[in-house]
């Protein structure tokens, strides 16, 4: 929340645009508009008693032309304020306008504020989480307005995730991210990562998955939930690439969120059994945007990071593609990482193969693999999956 001493007042409001909106909501009386403007929004000297804000000198009440004025810009960001400062500063204003004699003038800013307020109430997509109980009661949670707030939302989550379900935690992270983009709010590089894992927004490793839902199927105490489980992990372990698909990962994240609850591994996470989403969502996207730059692809289908290539050793080369090629892809008797890479992703799969052998005996392993093949997973199987879990 701003404080209020950048809280905007009609002397601060310089390029006037504050004072158009006010005059688009509220109806000006005859002595507002037969007043100064200059002198009446932006005194040039008035002793502090004669602000409704003397603490933050704001909201001039020298006249009744800005005592009407001021009260308008107040009572439009009376939000910003404490409520116990809220009275304090309504108060000054009832005596001035006493005093002045245009107290019903006030009292007409006053109710025009409040129906205001009721009409530009917030929709429900502007808060990070609206609960709603069966009854029709409704509760909303951390408006999303500006970039802070959505920052406090983010942190929220993040702080609460093991407390929410996945499938609400997913839906929340849909938003915060929409309204980030909306603000341009930084979140910082840790929580970024964690909201687009909770919004789906990622890549995983088939085979981490099928090894992550076969750890939770040797927790599962009840021979109903481990075989569940188990068959689960077999159709995605004989059916990757539809494990790799966006809707489908969304599916099995809410799925393995059941199982955590039911076998009560919630909030009780570590490196060897990490929270489905850090596996299903691995690298999110937008770090794999920030990585890709660094990658070559070869004609295999894995992927190096560029630097790997360093590991290897110029007479290594020479023995399998000649000098020429080692000439190429060498500053002196060391690989340039970036020359080898640029060739290295145009030559033919036999040559690309031998390449990965060299990379292999080195240490040096693919950071992406695109090794399996899969049949697509239908939903009734997922659907049956997930009833058997809730069971349990």
């Amino acid at each position: 929340m701003p404080s209020p001493s950048i809280v905007l007042d009609p002397a601060s409001d310089k390029n006037k645009t504050e004072l158009v909106k006010i005059a688009q909501r509220y109806d000006f009386p005859q002595f507002v508009k037969d007043a100064d403007l200059e002198t009446t929004m932006a005194p040039a000297t008035i002793a502090v008693t004669a602000y409704a804000d003397p603490l933050h000198k704001k909201y001039a009440c020298h006249s009744a032309a800005a005592t009407w004025l001021s009260a308008a810009y107040f009572h439009e960001k009376s939000a910003e304020y404490h409520p116990n400062d809220q009275n304090k500063i309504c108060e000054r204003f009832k005596r001035f306008s006493d005093y002045f004699g245009i107290r019903p003038a006030y009292d007409a800013i006053v109710k025009r504020a409040t129906d205001l307020r009721g009409s530009d109430q917030l929709p429900d997509s502007s808060y990070a989480y609206v609960w709603q109980s069966k009854d029709g009661v409704k509760e909303r949670y951390y408006p999303m307005t500006n970039s802070l707030q959505v920052k406090t939302a983010a942190e929220w989550l993040q702080s609460n995730c093991d407390r929410i379900p996945f499938i609400d935690r997913n839906k929340i992270a849909d938003k915060i991210l929409e309204k980030a983009a909306r603000y341009g709010a930084n979140m910082g590089e840790a929580i970024t990562d964690f909201i687009e894992k909770q919004a789906g927004r990622g890549i995983p490793d088939p085979l981490e998955v099928c090894s992550m839902l076969e750890n939770r199927a040797k927790l599962a105490n009840k021979h109903e939930q481990r075989e569940a489980i188990t068959k689960l992990a077999a159709a995605v372990k004989t059916t990757p690439r539809t494990a790799l698909q966006p809707r489908e990962l969304i599916k099995l994240a809410a799925i393995v969120d059941l199982i955590d609850h039911n076998i009560g591994l919630k909030g009780k996470y570590t490196e060897l059994i990490p929270r489905a989403e850090d596996v299903l969502f691995k690298v999110s996207y937008t770090k794999a945007a920030a990585d890709i730059t660094k990658l070559c692809t070869l004609q295999t289908g894995n992927a190096y990071d560029k630097s790997q290539f360093s590991k290897l050793a110029r007479e290594d080369v020479v023995s399998l593609f000649g000098n020429d090629f080692a000439d190429e892809v060498c500053r002196g008797f060391d690989i340039d990482p970036e020359k080898i890479a640029e060739v290295a992703h145009t030559l033919p799969r036999p040559d690309a193969e031998l390449l990965e052998r060299l990379m292999s005996e080195a240490g040096q392993h693919p950071q992406l693999s695109k090794s399996a093949e899969f049949r697509e997973i239908d939903d009734a199987t997922l659907e049956e999956l997930a009833k058997a879990y809730g069971r349990g």
